[in-house]
C-alpha cells in the first residue's frame, strides 16, 4: 500500500476509533480518564496502523449507566467524592459551611453532557476534571475567587462536556486537570 494509502486508512481507523470511545463513554462504559487517555493515543502523532487496527477490533466492557439525577449535601462538613463513582446527568450540590471536593478523572458518566450546579455558603469547592473534555463555568462568586486549569490537552472531537454552574457567597471554587 502506498504511504497516501496509508495515511487514508489511518484516518478511518482513527476517526472509527473515536466514534467508538464516544459511544462509550456517552454510555458510561468508559470513565472520563479513559476516555481522555485512549483519545491521546488515537490522536497521537506516533501510532502505527496495526495499534489502531488492535485498538479498532477491541470492544469497550460495559459499566453501571449513572442515575438522571443526584443531590449532595454537606453542612457543617466537607464532602468528598473520588475513585470510580457514576457521575449523574444532573448534579445538584449544596453547601453550608462545608468544603467540596470532586474528582471526576476516574468517574462514569451517564451522558455526552452532565451539569453540575454547585451552592455554597462558607465553603469552597474543587472539582478536578480529565484532560480532553469540554468544561464550561457558570454562575457567580460573592466574596470569593473562581479558578480555572484547563490543562494542556485539547478536547477531542465529539469529547464530553461538563457544564460547572456554580454560586457562591464566601466561598472559592478551583476547577483543574491534576
Amino acid at each position: 500500500m502506498t504511504a497516501a494509502g496509508d495515511s487514508h486508512e489511518i484516518d478511518r481507523l482513527r476517526e472509527s476509533v473515536q466514534a467508538r470511545l464516544e459511544v462509550a463513554v456517552g454510555k458510561g462504559r468508559l470513565t472520563l480518564e479513559e476516555y481522555s487517555e485512549q483519545a491521546a493515543v488515537v490522536w497521537s502523532r506516533d501510532i502505527g496502523i496495526e495499534r489502531l487496527r488492535e485498538l479498532a477490533s477491541v470492544g469497550v466492557a460495559m459499566a453501571p449507566v449513572s442515575a438522571p439525577q443526584s443531590t449532595i449535601v454537606g453542612v457543617f462538613g466537607d464532602v468528598k467524592r473520588s475513585g470510580r463513582w457514576s457521575l449523574a446527568v444532573k448534579t445538584s450540590v449544596l453547601l453550608v459551611f462545608g468544603d467540596l471536593k470532586l474528582n471526576l478523572r476516574s468517574a462514569v458518566i451517564g451522558a455526552r453532557v452532565s451539569t453540575i450546579t454547585l451552592i455554597s455558603v462558607f465553603g469552597d469547592s474543587t472539582v478536578t476534571v480529565p484532560e480532553g473534555v469540554h468544561v464550561e463555568l457558570d454562575g457567580f462568586h460573592l466574596f470569593g475567587d473562581r479558578e480555572f486549569d484547563s490543562g494542556a490537552q485539547a478536547p477531542g472531537p465529539g469529547a464530553p462536556t461538563i457544564r460547572i454552574k456554580s454560586y457562591s457567597v464566601f466561598g472559592d471554587l478551583k476547577v483543574r486537570t491534576r
